[in-house]
């Protein structure tokens, strides 16, 4: 009889089998999965999802085998199997030692699976819908990915418990604005998950909101002649007012032609005033904001007898005039 190894190998203290007799089986389970990944002893809710069993049996699992001199370190986190010779006894710290530190509880981030190839291999032939999302991922990348961009993946589904039309989307969200790096895309899906936008529902929803936005905030740059500077916090806030508010590029435009004609430069927050006014006045698309200008100039005809100021200014010019003043003054304030 000979044992196939194949690629790879686990190898266990010998001690291990003084201490097998009558052992929950999850006990062992835990101990198998450490020594084929020793980060795992950093991942206590990994480890415990891998070796079928709750955090309080973990814990249990992992006091034993320190106990019995298989494990070392404290605290709840596993810490790494000592890979013991067959005659090694277990060392006893003396009381004039201190105590290890405590490991570090890990944010979830550093928590997310890595799989070994054995392992991501096994989970693609086991379950389809993982062989499915890696192929379909893959073209909408349009890359093959190595072995840790698939453990990100699969990390997605089984940590960030993502479905996996969730993640395509996310994928096809990255494709489009050009946000190709998988880790990076990892680091976006938790900011996601962490925000409660997990569903595909949700995750449509909010790409539709940035993709619109980035979108828009191309045309407000040409347009308003800013350079490829980041916008500042005020500056994004007043192109996410202008879009939830229901305005289009071409109502935009007008406030921008307006604020031109009164001040002589192109500024962000005078067309902000602009808009905001329309905006409180209902006036959204172009359409609206020219009818209601047509019929200012129409009524001021009327009051003065067919003539605006002897024709000397229009609505338009009125119009600039009168917010030139209201936000001079709120300026000043």
């Amino acid at each position: 009889m000979k044992l196939n190894f194949g690629q790879e190998v686990l190898v266990l203290p010998a001690s291990v089998l003084s201490c097998c007799d009558d052992i929950d089986a999850a006990y062992l389970r835990v101990l198998l999965w450490l020594t084929s990944d020793l980060t795992l002893g950093q991942k206590p809710k990994q480890l415990a999802k891998l070796a079928g069993c709750d955090q309080k049996n973990l814990n249990a699992a992992l006091a034993y085998w320190r106990e019995n001199g298989v494990l070392s370190g404290e605290g709840e986190a596993a810490s790494v199997p000592v890979m013991a010779t067959v005659n090694q006894t277990p060392r006893v710290r003396k009381a004039s030692e201190k105590a290890a530190e405590p490991e570090k509880h890990l944010h979830r981030a550093d928590e997310l699976p890595n799989y070994t190839s054995t392992q991501l291999a096994e989970l693609m032939e086991q379950r389809n819908g993982v062989r499915v999302l890696v192929d379909e991922a893959q073209r909408i990348m349009g890359k093959i990915f190595n072995m840790s961009e698939v453990n990100i993946l699969v990390g997605m589904l089984d940590y960030l418990g993502m479905s996996e039309e969730s993640v395509l989307l996310l994928l096809a969200h990255c494709a489009r604005i050009e946000k190709k790096g998988l880790r990076s895309i990892e680091k976006y899906a938790i900011r996601l998950v962490d925000q409660g936008i997990s569903t595909p529902e949700a995750l449509e929803e909010e790409f539709h909101a940035v993709e619109a936005l980035r979108s828009f905030e191309g045309q407000i740059r040409s347009m308003f002649g800013m350079k490829a500077r980041s916008l500042t916090a005020k500056e994004e806030k007043i192109l996410r007012d202008w879009l939830s508010w229901g305005f289009d590029i071409d109502g935009v435009r007008m406030a921008y032609e307006i604020t031109v004609n009164a001040i002589g430069e192109a500024s962000l927050p005078y067309a902000n005033s602009i808009l905001k006014t329309w905006h409180e006045e209902g006036l959204h698309t172009a359409s609206e904001i020219q009818a209601k200008l047509d019929a200012d100039r129409t009524k001021k005809e009327s009051e003065n007898g067919g003539s605006v100021l002897g024709n000397s200014f229009d609505t338009d010019d009125l119009f600039a005039a009168a917010l030139a003043r209201s936000f001079n003054e709120r300026q000043d304030h």
